[in-house]
């Protein structure tokens, strides 16, 4: 790599855009998508410093950290806080972006597009459609579904992929050498192949402890929990929206993993078919049906 993307891994798609950096073949406007904390924003983040800095991305400049701590003038970052953006937001960037610029370009790093108002949505499209004179949108997504086609066919898209345990297991090990491998191990199945994540759970021990507290509880469900108990725990996990997605997605992990070392053809499908009806209710939690019955259902199923 030519820069130091302050990133783990993602090499392949690290050298797609340096290549157009490289070709000065940069679009108005990216599309970032992939799974949540997988480094998407980190990597959009440091694109706009290269973008920006005098001095090829040296970290060090005042540009690299007025980026880094969301205060340059020329730099407007809407990071993710769980709100949704409103069309008083959108408008008042597009003022900004008609503002004589001091950098080389206007750059807008939006965290999860999905975000976006219906009304904020129209208002973007069209300012994506006829962008100011040097300004480039960065945006992130989670999946493509979460957005209007219009938008993201006036966008080029990057797609970014879970990482393989091998990759975090380095990196990690890298950063703190101490780690036990139990807990390397442990910090590696939960993260779901998210270095972000992984970041988290290495530095926050009461995070850590709560996932792998219901990673547990998940293999407790599954092996030896009554119906009643089933129904009393999901029933808890529903009533937080963000408990409820993190246990589906460590709940589908389980069975991947079962799938992979149960040797018997029984448990093996028995693991396929919760894995599918996993991605059924994750599928239907977008269309705001009633998580506890989600949860309950496949409880049922187990």
């Amino acid at each position: 790599m030519l820069y130091n993307w302050n990133v783990i891994g993602h090499g392949p798609t690290l050298a797609t855009l340096e290549k157009d950096l490289a070709n000065n073949n940069i679009p108005h406007a990216y599309l970032f998508v992939g799974p949540e904390k997988v480094g998407k924003f980190r990597v959009a983040k440091s694109l706009a410093k290269i973008l920006q800095c005098p001095n090829n991305f040296c970290h060090t400049c005042p540009t690299c950290v007025q980026i880094e701590k969301k205060c340059h003038i020329d730099t407007i970052e809407l990071e993710d806080d769980g709100e949704s953006v409103k069309i008083a937001e959108l408008r008042e960037l597009i003022t900004r972006l008609s503002m004589t610029g001091q950098g080389r370009y206007k750059v807008v790093l939006l965290q999860n597009i999905g975000r976006l108002q219906e009304e904020a949505t129209n208002c973007l499209l069209k300012t994506i459609e006829e962008p100011p004179e040097k300004t480039i949108f960065i945006f992130t997504a989670g999946q493509l579904g979460d957005i209007l086609p219009t938008i993201a066919s006036r966008m080029r898209i990057i797609h970014f992929q879970k990482l393989h345990d091998d990759v975090l297991r380095d990196a990690l090990k890298n950063i703190k050498p101490d780690l036990s491998e139990d807990l390397l191990g442990q910090i590696i199945t939960l993260s779901l192949g998210r270095s972000g994540k992984a970041i988290q759970l290495l530095e926050d021990p009461e995070m850590f402890t709560q996932l792998r507290d219901l990673y547990t509880q998940i293999r407790f469900l599954d092996e030896k929990a009554s119906v009643a108990i089933k129904m009393l725990s999901v029933q808890e996990i529903a009533a937080d929206p963000q408990t409820t997605r993190t246990f589906l997605a460590l709940i589908a992990h389980y069975f991947r993993q079962k799938m992979l070392d149960d040797t018997t053809e029984k448990e093996k499908n028995r693991a396929i078919n919760a894995i599918n009806e996993i991605h059924k209710v994750l599928e239907l939690l977008g269309h705001n049906v009633n998580p506890r019955l989600l949860l309950e259902n496949i409880m049922i199923r187990l």
